[in-house]
């Protein structure tokens, strides 16, 4: 099969079964991302194709999922990152959608060996019966208080998860994390780094550190929110 070929199979399905998908739902589109605002939150969806894509041989892409809120990124960072459009990496909540679908990290492949109608069928099937109902269930950042109990991919930082605690009301929950978190960074991590040299000896580096930005952050979230950490 060729690079052409390929390229064309992966084009009529995007066109064909994933762009109407997200029209129907009336979703923004930016290239292969996509965008919905609903009440204070941002859902986004995109498209990624494996680094590993030979396009002579074979094509690969998953897709990516997540929730955004400008107040949580804009806290998180300790600065402004507007953005008119957010991307599934700008997302507090960053997941795979393969996570439902399949319950594992889902990679569609295109080869000369697949039939591409398969392909388009799973690939709808799958936006239909997990994704629809993932956005539909969460549509604001108090319906996403329930998301860490019901699914694996919780995958906020620390800083997004004190921030995200304090914007649904859950501050007592909140501050516990918070000090928690305090607690972690303030004590020394010791990283042990090993050298390899010709002739097959070896030398190990142990150092200790304290990662200042870690307590750095915590400090400015706490200062915002009037908690005394100690």
């Amino acid at each position: 099969m060729t690079p052409d070929n390929l390229k064309r199979d992966f084009d009529e399905i995007f066109k064909g079964v994933i762009i109407p998908f997200f029209k129907d739902l009336a979703f923004k589109r930016k290239i292969q991302h996509f965008t919905r605002q609903t009440n204070d939150i941002t859902q986004c969806f995109n498209i990624q194709k494996s680094q590993w894509n030979s396009y002579h041989d074979s094509l690969s892409f998953t897709f990516n999922l997540g929730f955004y809120n400008e107040t949580i990124r804009t806290l998180s960072w300790g600065q402004e990152i507007p953005t008119d459009f957010p991307k599934t990496t700008d997302c507090f909540i960053q997941d795979r959608l393969g996570t439902y679908s399949h319950k594992r990290d889902q990679w569609y492949e295109l080869n000369k060996r697949t039939d591409r109608n398969k392909v388009a069928e799973q690939v709808k099937s799958d936006l239909e019966k997990y994704l629809k109902p993932l956005f539909d269930d969460y549509q604001s950042l108090d319906d996403l208080k329930r998301f860490p109990e019901k699914n694996t991919g919780f995958l906020l930082s620390p800083f997004g998860q004190i921030v995200f605690l304090m914007l649904t009301g859950q501050t007592e929950k909140g501050k516990r994390f918070m000090k928690e978190q305090y607690k972690i960074a303030l004590t020394p991590r010791t990283i042990i780094d090993t050298v390899n040299f010709p002739g097959g000896t070896k030398k190990e580096n142990t150092r200790t550190y304290i990662n200042q930005h870690y307590i750095d952050s915590i400090e400015r979230l706490a200062k915002h929110y009037g908690i005394e950490l100690i």
